[in-house]
């Protein structure tokens, strides 16, 4: 089933964003400046969680393309009476994203490595940000090119803060709009456009700390889809190595699409730490006279047209499941290849996929979408990676199965034991890297 309405919003926040003190700097804020700046240049390369959950809302009468109002019109009219939105779906995705010399990138949350995929492939459509964690604030206040302005005193959850608005011109601007027509459209075939944007962040007078910073696109394209958008970032202070530093807690993309649809996507950052790299570890007895012996050469994948009866070892529970994680089955009775009577895998054999997809779709038919991907299996000890398909549930996503289960609860669990038919296929280059 296909969402009833065209969301697509990626942003990508890159390098500089703000830095050239204003006319009439007040003190706080140089002493502010000095500080981040100096943390910033400090920071090593490090790794966090995030866990991004997206609401989409749907307009209650969704209106045909050609009598779709303006985005002034939309803006508005959501001043003068705000809209009361129905919930239509929600999903959920875990990463994990590193930062290294002002670079971002993102990964599956416990994949083996972080790969040169972009993390706009790897999720699909929805609305998701870049450039939340340390390299904002770092380029904000180091570079030149925006205007700013103090604009007093304010209180946010009954503390005491200081506001400033600020303005990027488009020629020092790297907020990047990902403009494209559906979900499903690729991110890396797809055109990005350099906004301006403006917004205001808030400072701890005491502390120096910024607790607070909104961001929005002063133009955005018509091919984005979007009338507007706006990012609200809350910072703290966390340890990664042997030094504090200043992280987002908490990010929130608001997007108002061309259609009057909306969505959000709310981003927590859990497990931020030092990164220092891949590395290998041997738990076997090192060889005689301190020789390394070279690793031990993958086994091959099993041949196209092998079936595959599997059951999960541990529930999937739609409260806390994300795309991106890791689940674990076991095969129900032996494979063989075709009519030979050679067994390829013996039962109880261990399997290890992905969750791709974790939505749940509110609107009549209320149900849960599990896409999952097999991943790795192995006998004996032995992993080999693992190419198939789900036999009854194909998916969307190249070589994932797509599972419904109709419900009108707020949650459901697919119990462990939960059996599904799988059969192997001959992998294509892309699928190897």
């Amino acid at each position: 089933m296909k969402p009833p309405f065209r969301t697509c919003f990626f942003v990508a926040v890159t390098t500089a964003l703000l830095a050239q003190q204003p006319d009439d700097p007040t003190e706080i804020l140089a002493k502010a400046r000095a500080l981040l700046v100096a943390r910033a240049r400090r920071l090593p390369d490090y790794t966090c969680v995030q866990t991004v959950d997206r609401q989409y809302f749907q307009h209650p009468h969704p209106l045909p393309r050609h009598r779709q109002p303006s985005c002034a019109a939309i803006a508005a009219e959501n001043q003068r009476k705000p809209r009361a939105l129905a919930l239509a779906a929600t999903d959920r995705l875990r990463l994990d994203v590193k930062v290294s010399r002002g670079k971002e990138i993102g990964t599956w949350a416990g994949a083996s490595q972080f790969g040169s995929r972009s993390v706009f492939d790897l999720i699909g459509g929805g609305p998701y940000g870049t450039g939340m964690l340390g390299t904002l604030i770092s380029d904000t206040f180091e570079n030149g090119g925006a205007t700013y302005q103090y604009l007093g005193e304010q209180t946010i959850d009954g503390a005491r803060l200081v506001a400033y608005s600020f303005q990027v011109p488009v020629e020092s601007s790297h907020y990047r709009v990902k403009t494209c027509d559906c979900p499903e459209s690729s991110a890396s075939g797809a055109h990005w456009t350099t906004t301006p944007f403006s917004g205001v962040f808030w400072l701890d007078p005491d502390s120096l700390e910024i607790r607070r910073m909104t961001i929005q696109p002063n133009e955005l394209p018509p091919e984005a889809g979007t009338c507007e958008a706006v990012t609200t970032i809350d910072y703290q202070k966390a340890r990664v190595g042997t030094g504090e530093f200043l992280l987002p807690r908490r990010s929130a993309i608001h997007v108002v699409a061309r259609d009057a649809n909306e969505t959000q996507a709310t981003a927590v950052y859990t497990g931020c730490r030092e990164y220092h790299g891949e590395a290998t570890i041997r738990f076997d007895d090192a060889p005689a006279g301190g020789q390394i012996q070279p690793a031990a050469a993958p086994a091959a994948p099993l041949p196209s047209g092998v079936s595959l009866s599997l059951a999960l070892t541990a529930p999937i529970d739609t409260d806390t499941a994300a795309a991106g994680d890791v689940v674990t089955a076991k095969v129900v009775k032996p494979a063989r290849y075709r009519a030979s009577k050679v067994v390829l895998v013996p039962a109880g054999a261990k399997v290890e996929g992905r969750i791709l997809q974790m939505q749940h779709w509110l609107q009549w038919p209320s149900h849960f979408t599990i896409a999952i991907r097999l991943e790795k299996l192995e006998v004996d000890g032995v992993s080999r990676p693992l190419y198939a398909r789900g036999v009854a549930f194909p998916g969307r996503a190249p070589l994932a199965a797509e599972f419904t289960f109709s419900t009108n609860k707020k949650r459901y669990i697919v119990p462990a034991g939960y059996q599904s038919n799988w059969i192997t296929v001959e992998p294509r280059l892309e699928e190897k890297k």
